[in-house]
């Protein structure tokens, strides 16, 4: 259990490892949600069309110098040193202090050193990266003649891919906590759509786009139609990344009721009922269907991958390749719980996968885990993503490969950086990792949908 305390939007949340593991998940589950129950949009599943000119204004490619940044930062070490089990609140509150004093930047360099050498970091990454978002806001709070929109901006620009995006969700949650109800949906607006800092990145808007999401859902008092409707109006094309990212933000809402405080979520009944995994999802029009799905096992608010993929497979769909469809969207997420419940080793990814998922489907827990073990270290020195997909059988190859390099993609968005990644893997393999999207065939993706 974490035990530090954080800010004051979640009262509980963060001391609870499944729910890491939810949030985390959730951000990656909007573009891979795009497995609608239409086949022909999977000529268009996942595609990255990415020009030079955004090539340059994605995040910087991360490669650092371990040892130099844990030398100059040796406090990472003296709580690794401690006995008495409290690495985690020790190195969290060394985070807050350089978040707080010199911004998000210097400290995500730190933990993300300091999670190469020491690789069981990665347990608390999204957490850490959480609490760097919500104090680099604290940081940029000393600018005085800056209009809060733009503090968001600024807190966000220094975030990177993390711990599973945790630094942007910290720096949006805690800037919703400071706004009146009636605020929250025009100043997310603003600042995810119209601050320069924001704009001029797709990366970035991205990003905070999903956090719209979360504001227009639960923390304001639309409806979920009309929060859905609010997510539909950001672009005219609805297969468009800021949109699917949004909706996946307003299902992902409701996987952690009762860890928010009443104030904030004050609507979290439009996304959440106790003991139905389910719900909403069968009350809304079909095209939101597989986003809402993707949540399904967080629901659960169990912490048993077995749990958590039988509710992934029993689905309530009876058409069968719709249920295929959005079983095949659960099992991606729930890699996000597989790969740390397997304690960041690729063989035993590997040996949960076989064991617990359904046959038909286990490539998406390969493929899950991959990419979120991508997304929770961007590092470019981790490989151990990759080593997963060479476990892997060879039938399920490709889409495990698919998988890392669109976690890699979703980190960068840079066709150079995701080749020198993808090349470390094994090369007949290599063109599927640098694809950048889904396979365009349907049946090549699910297979045949009886056998579920």
């Amino acid at each position: 259990m974490h035990r530090y305390k954080p800010l004051n939007l979640i009262k509980k949340g963060f001391q609870n490892k499944l729910v890491h593991l939810l949030i985390g998940a959730a951000i990656g589950v909007g573009l891979l949600s795009l497995y609608q129950n239409y086949p022909q949009l999977t000529a268009n599943l996942f595609q990255k069309k990415v020009t030079s000119q955004e090539s340059a204004l994605t995040p910087p490619t991360h490669t650092v110098d371990v040892e130099k940044i844990l030398k100059e930062n040796p406090q990472i070490t003296a709580c690794l040193d401690k006995k008495d089990d409290r690495e985690e609140e020790c190195i969290n509150n060394f985070l807050k202090i350089i978040s707080e004093q010199r911004g998000g930047r210097p400290a995500l360099d730190i933990i993300e050193a300091a999670s190469q050498k020491y690789p069981q970091l990665l347990t608390w990454s999204h957490p850490f990266s959480h609490t760097i978002g919500q104090h680099s806001l604290v940081y940029y709070e000393q600018f005085k003649d800056i209009p809060f929109e733009s503090k968001i901006g600024r807190a966000l620009v220094e975030c990177d891919g993390y711990g599973a995006f945790g630094c942007y969700h910290g720096v949006v949650e805690i800037a919703l906590a400071k706004l009146p109800t009636e605020e929250r949906s025009k100043v997310m607006r603003k600042a995810c759509l119209e601050d320069p800092l924001i704009t001029q990145k797709p990366y970035f808007v991205n990003q905070c786009s999903h956090w719209f999401g979360h504001a227009v859902a639960i923390f304001t008092d639309n409806t979920l139609l009309q929060a859905l409707a609010m997510c539909d109006g950001l672009d005219p094309n609805w297969l468009a990344d800021i949109v699917q990212l949004c909706l996946s933000g307003v299902f992902h809402a409701g996987l952690a009721p009762g860890e928010l405080s009443e104030d904030e979520t004050v609507n979290i009944d439009t996304v959440y009922k106790e003991g139905d995994p389910y719900y909403p999802c069968q009350d809304i029009p079909e095209k939101y269907r597989a986003h809402c799905y993707s949540h399904a096992y967080g629901r659960t608010r169990s912490s048993d991958i077995a749990i958590q993929l039988q509710i992934c497979n029993n689905i309530p769909e009876a058409d069968s390749n719709k249920k295929r469809l959005y079983a095949g969207v659960c099992y991606d997420s729930v890699g996000n719980s597989v790969v740390e419940k397997s304690n960041f080793d690729p063989q035993i990814v590997v040996d949960n996968c076989r064991k617990y998922s359904s046959p038909s489907l286990r490539q998406y827990c390969y493929g899950g885990a991959a990419r979120y073990w991508v997304l929770r270290n961007p590092l470019l020195e981790n490989t151990k993503p990759l080593e997963v997909c060479a476990k892997a059988e060879e039938d399920a190859k490709p889409v495990c490969y698919a998988r890392a390099g669109f976690g890699n993609n979703e980190n960068y968005y840079s066709p150079e950086i995701l080749k020198k990644f993808c090349d470390m893997g094994e090369e007949p393999y290599r063109q599927f990792c640098q694809a950048r999207s889904a396979p365009q065939d349907f049946t090549k993706i699910y297979g045949d949908s009886t056998n579920l």
